[in-house]
């Protein structure tokens, strides 16, 4: 018995002279560890050119905390250009903490106009900041990410892929004879030409109206009525609202003219400037 412990005493004392002897010439990494199994959820997300957004949910496992993020390399699927992303904005921010009760020449006096480029990561979360106001054009684009902690960095090669879409219908009434169509045709001007079809028929500028609950729609300024169409002056982005159009429709009873009206509402959010038509089926 006395020989177990006075062996068990001389290994203890060899261990920690092993120790002693390796802290001097070798350093001891700090603990921490980065789990295999480390990834965005949902690593294919969808995006609006144009809008300001927020992009992905990441995956810590069994990290070690914190980590931090940075974007190594940015590819398109296709090959196609990247400089958009990458294109300096402008951007408020507040260089003063905001108190309350502050005047709007006050708070103007916290802020100060910086840029920044319009794709970048939140080194502390990981999610994909968009700036508002970016032309970036439509196409899928690929996310090379480093992420770092204690225990040291991995690469994650298209941990995150963003497609990115012009225009979008988000939502339509189930009234409507079928989905309104969107098409980008020009650079310029900054225009929606809305053209409404009735039971298959192209209707003049007239007969569709969208002054009904015009609070609620799309943001935008009335500029004529012509046999194209409607068509409205807007800034972009246009933002997601809820939208109603009226269908003036006129019928022959007995000889005579009757006007009815049909109202029906739609979703659609336009992101890089241009010239749009879209079309309305009733």
């Amino acid at each position: 018995m006395k020989r177990t412990m006075i062996t068990k005493r001389l290994a203890r004392w060899v261990y920690f002279g092993v120790i002693l002897l390796f802290s001097g010439c070798v350093e001891v990494p700090s603990e921490g560890s980065i789990a295999p199994d480390i990834n965005y959820r949902n690593r294919k997300q969808y995006a609006i050119s144009g809008l300001e957004q927020y992009i992905g949910d990441f995956n810590f496992s069994t990290s070690t905390l914190p980590i931090y993020f940075e974007i190594v390399n940015i590819r398109e699927t296709n090959g196609g250009d990247i400089s958009k992303l990458k294109e300096e904005l402008p951007v408020i921010r507040y260089k003063e903490p905001i108190v309350g009760g502050e005047t709007p020449e006050e708070l103007q006096l916290k802020t100060e106009l910086v840029t920044q480029p319009a794709v970048t990561i939140n080194s502390n979360t990981g999610k994909i900041e968009v700036l508002e106001g970016n032309t970036i054009p439509a196409g899928e684009y690929r996310f090379d990410i480093q992420v770092t902690n204690t225990s040291g960095s991995t690469l994650l090669t298209d941990a995150i892929i963003i497609e990115f879409k012009e225009f979008e219908v988000t939502s339509w009434a189930p009234g409507m004879a079928k989905e309104p169509v969107i098409e980008r045709i020009a650079d310029s001007p900054n225009q929606i030409l809305f053209v409404g079809y009735l039971n298959g028929e192209k209707l003049h500028g007239n007969r569709i109206d969208f002054t009904t609950e015009r609070s609620a729609g799309f943001k935008g300024t009335f500029v004529n009525d012509t046999e194209e169409g409607e068509i409205w002056n807007v800034n972009f982005p246009v933002k997601n609202s809820n939208t109603f159009c009226t269908w003036k429709v006129v019928e022959e009873v007995d000889g005579e003219e009757q006007v009815s009206y049909l109202t029906e509402n739609f979703n659609f959010v336009l992101g890089l400037p241009g010239s749009y038509v879209i079309r309305l089926y009733k």
